[in-house]
């Protein structure tokens, strides 16, 4: 059977994630993985879990265990309507969708409101996964500078009066940089997207890890006001997940937006999988409701915050004059800029000699930029194989220079697909 044939278009945008590929190679005992967006397990709340599924059997089995409602369970819903209120709005559960992580939220939004050719303005770099969830409804993505401050705003002016159906961010320690978008350019955003009447889709996965400085305003909440009837008035979709600060396995994430676009979402998760794991929804609620993602978020600002200061002293011992690195005031990742002359994912099969790993950062870009950038994840590995993982990393890159090795070749592309396992 030619099954090539018979696959709809739209799968030709389809495209084979180089990081879901790497990790399958960075899993190896031996090698030290700045490449995955991954919490550490050493933190997961185990005991914890563990009693609360005891208590959520005990208490109420059949619900639990039970198909549920597409929308999400309504404790969930109302818990976290509850939790992202401000006095200047209230959200009901209507407001609120439960996915299956805050990626379905992406897939979803994606589902309802790309049609093939809708333009999407991102930040330039943005979320890797983003990118492949809204390639497949036929997105057509426009790159928006951004520097140390987050996304530049008033770079958005033209644009989003020029036919752009959605507009992307990550204001939080952004992935891939770890940037934060400044409070005077949220505020710039949410007035511009409301004067321009367009959606803006507020990812906050990392919002919960800062380490630095005082906490900003969502554009959610800049955004938001209660409109007629008391309902929600809000230009911004809002992504959460319990996946960063409680428990990944659970894939428990949401959407917070005005109810006609939850119910839109509400028919599209339905097509795709009814509804999130009932059982992981009350594992959740009892989790938060026991106090658990309170105690649990001083405990990872601590220890990432060792983690990310050890990784910005090991680069500042290490790396060679001409590199330069993101500091990020939370989250989980940073950006290291290599010399022009120099290609990151050149140096990856080198680097995974070493038994060190990365991703490149020209996976992330969206205009041909970012071939000597690389994102490196500091929440995962150890305190001890931070300091060894930028040393071998640095020797790698030192070498590259005094060989003068630099462009990537049609040769070297083979080899670093060959050594990840990509076709």
């Amino acid at each position: 059977m030619n099954w090539n044939r018979l696959f709809a278009q739209r799968t030709a945008r389809m495209r084979s994630s180089s990081i879901r590929e790497l990790l399958k190679v960075a899993s190896q005992p031996d090698m030290i993985s700045f490449a995955g967006g991954l919490p550490d397990p050493e933190l997961f709340p185990v005991a914890e879990t563990r009693e609360a599924a005891e208590r959520v059997l005990g208490r109420a089995p059949a619900s639990a265990l039970q198909y549920s409602e597409t929308e999400g369970i309504p404790a969930l819903r109302e818990w976290l309507a509850a939790r992202f209120s401000r006095p200047h709005f209230r959200l009901e559960r209507e407001n609120v969708l439960i996915t299956s992580g805050s990626q379905q939220a992406l897939d979803l939004i994606g589902r309802v409101f790309l049609d093939p050719g809708d333009r999407v303005l991102v930040e330039n770099p943005t979320y890797l996964a983003m990118l492949s969830a809204w390639r497949l409804p036929g997105g057509a993505f426009t790159a928006m500078p951004a520097d140390k401050d987050g996304l530049r705003a008033d770079a958005l002016e033209a644009p989003t009066r020029a036919g752009v159906k959605l507009v992307y961010a990550v204001p939080d320690f952004q992935n891939p940089q770890g940037t934060t978008l400044s409070e005077e350019r949220r505020r710039r955003l949410a007035a511009l997207i409301r004067a321009a009447d367009r959606p803006l889709v507020e990812d906050t996965p990392y919002r919960e890890l800062r380490y630095d400085g005082s906490r900003l305003p969502s554009v959610f909440e800049l955004d938001a006001r209660t409109g007629p009837q008391g309902r929600l008035d809000a230009r911004v979709l809002q992504l959460g997940t319990f996946s960063k600060v409680l428990v990944p396995g659970l894939r428990v994430g949401w959407v917070i937006a005005e109810s006609p676009v939850i119910e839109k979402l509400a028919l599209a998760k339905q097509a795709a999988d009814l509804h999130t794991s009932t059982f992981c929804q009350y594992l959740a609620l009892e989790l938060v409701r026991a106090g658990v993602l309170e105690r649990q978020l001083p405990r990872l600002r601590t220890a990432y915050r060792g983690k990310r200061d050890a990784m910005l002293q090991a680069l500042a011992d290490v790396f060679p004059a001409g590199v330069e690195w993101t500091r990020p005031a939370g989250g989980m990742f940073l950006m290291v800029t290599l010399p022009e002359d120099l290609d990151a994912r050149a140096l990856l099969p080198a680097a995974l000699e070493h038994k060190v790993a990365f991703v490149p950062g020209e996976d992330f870009h969206l205009d041909g930029r970012g071939r000597n950038t690389m994102r490196l994840n500091f929440s995962r590995p150890s305190r001890d194989q931070i300091p060894e993982g930028v040393r071998r990393l640095g020797a790698v890159v030192a070498d590259a220079r005094a060989q003068n090795r630099g462009r990537l070749d049609p040769a070297d592309d083979r080899a670093f697909h060959a050594t990840c396992g990509l076709p």
